[in-house]
């Protein structure tokens, strides 16, 4: 594969135009830095990548999400059949919603399976028959909607004569027909599901003219020729850009959410004591812990060590907010020798002196845990931070930059190994505009 750089890495990604790209072939295997001007296309990589590897390694559960969101309408339509029959038989009523309740639960946390559709066809038809049995004039007001949600799930127009009678036979072909798309994603483990979230996040249904991802030179990714295979390098992705996340549940920012799930599961199990010990004692003087009782006044804390006295960590400052949540994650066991942490600016909210803290962190989890970061940046000490540090911890020939050079309205990255010379002759320029527009 000649059009990658020549420096061994056990996994590469190629982008070549999409959006600003024009050309990225990147290596990603210890710290991979990027940086550039604004709109060089920094972020589309660091999204780009967080979703290949979301995908890739939970692909299973995220068809099992895709079927539970397609099967939403019929879920509802069960649940609004059995909940609204007040003259039915209590016992077989409760005992069909338990048993409704097992079949979300199941859609919801396991793959897709001929059990799970068997058990959903079942159930309508026990719905379907509760129905027919039960009588009164209510009932028929209850038919009359139910008939309505079971067309409209169908797509059938309402407004227009139709068969009077509920049509369980076609929801269950529906529903065979939404399992069988899904049992063929798990076959196939094509790139549906990369492609749609890739124009969920960018809105556009443009794709790159190639995106390919390679792992010891064999191929996990192509969407040329529509392959997704399972990588082993990287196992778990957490992609941080803003620390502002915290706590925060976002509808456009699903990545939010994620990180929110792991920092809020409290199950600590003191992981890699040596960096959260530097980052407690050392920089934050404070701890971190979540806590999920409903009485608590406050989830997620910052106890500081001088006087013991606990805060907030939601009303804390932005940089004790960086540096929790990498504590917190640490202690929770998240990041190992698999798992890929992708910064997208992570020195926009600190002091100068934490910027170089924040740059050893990430150096230390890369030496002593084997974590992989692809970090994007246009920050002078901190790119100098990990260079320099790296150095002085033997781990410099893990260390890759690239700058992203300007071509006509789009950018090629070049490969830069560990110098950092060429993004400084780049910084250059803010130098001169100010000697421009300045005395």
């Amino acid at each position: 594969m000649s059009e990658f750089m020549t420096k061994e890495s056990n996994i590469k990604i190629a982008v070549h135009n999409y959006r600003a790209i024009q050309r990225a072939d990147i290596g990603i295997n210890g710290i991979t830095v990027v940086t550039g001007e604004n709109g060089c296309g920094k972020s589309t990589l660091s999204k780009i990548l967080y979703y290949i590897f979301k995908i890739s390694s939970s692909y299973n559960l995220l068809v099992a999400e895709n079927l539970k969101e397609r099967l939403n309408g019929v879920i509802r339509f069960m649940d609004i059949a059995v909940r609204d029959l007040r003259s039915a038989d209590r016992g077989l009523r409760k005992e069909l919603m338990n048993d409704l309740d097992n079949l979300n639960d199941r859609l919801i946390n396991s793959v897709p399976s001929q059990d799970t559709l068997q058990n959903l066809l079942y159930q309508l038809d026990r719905v379907h028959l509760l129905f027919n049995l039960d009588g009164g004039e209510a009932n028929k007001m209850q038919y009359r909607r139910l008939l309505f949600v079971a067309n409209d799930i169908l797509g059938i127009d309402v407004s227009v004569d139709h068969d009077n009678r509920l049509p369980i036979e076609k929801l269950k072909v529906k529903v065979s027909e939404i399992f069988d798309s899904s049992f063929k994603l798990l076959r196939s483990r094509n790139t549906f599901l990369l492609k749609n979230e890739l124009e969920k996040i960018f809105h556009t249904d443009e794709l790159p003219k190639k995106l390919d991802v390679l792992e010891i030179d064999q191929t996990l990714l192509s969407l040329r020729d529509n392959k997704l295979s399972i990588p082993y390098s990287i196992q778990n992705t957490i992609y941080i850009d803003t620390p502002m996340m915290l706590g925060e549940y976002s509808d456009d920012n699903p990545h939010w959410n994620d990180l929110n799930a792991m920092l809020s599961s409290n199950k600590y199990v003191n992981a890699n004591d040596y960096i959260t010990n530097i980052i407690k004692k050392e920089i934050l003087k404070g701890d971190v812990k979540y806590d999920d009782d409903i009485i608590a006044s406050m989830n997620f804390s910052f106890s500081r060590l001088e006087d013991g006295k606990v805060f907030d960590l939601l009303d804390c400052a932005t940089g004790i907010k960086s540096f929790s949540i990498l504590q917190m994650l640490l202690k929770l066991g998240y990041i190992d020798s698999k798992t890929l942490l992708i910064f997208d600016e992570p020195e926009s909210n600190l002091h100068p002196q934490w910027i170089v803290e924040y740059a050893r962190i990430i150096v230390l989890i890369n030496k002593y845990i084997g974590a992989k970061f692809f970090i994007a940046t246009h920050n002078p000490d901190f790119i100098s931070a990990i260079r320099y540090i790296s150095e002085k911890e033997k781990t410099l020939s893990d260390v890759n930059f690239y700058l992203a050079e300007r071509n006509g309205v789009s950018y090629t990255y070049r490969d830069l190994n560990n110098e950092i010379d060429p993004i400084f002759k780049s910084f250059n320029i803010a130098l001169d505009r100010i000697e421009k527009y300045g005395i």
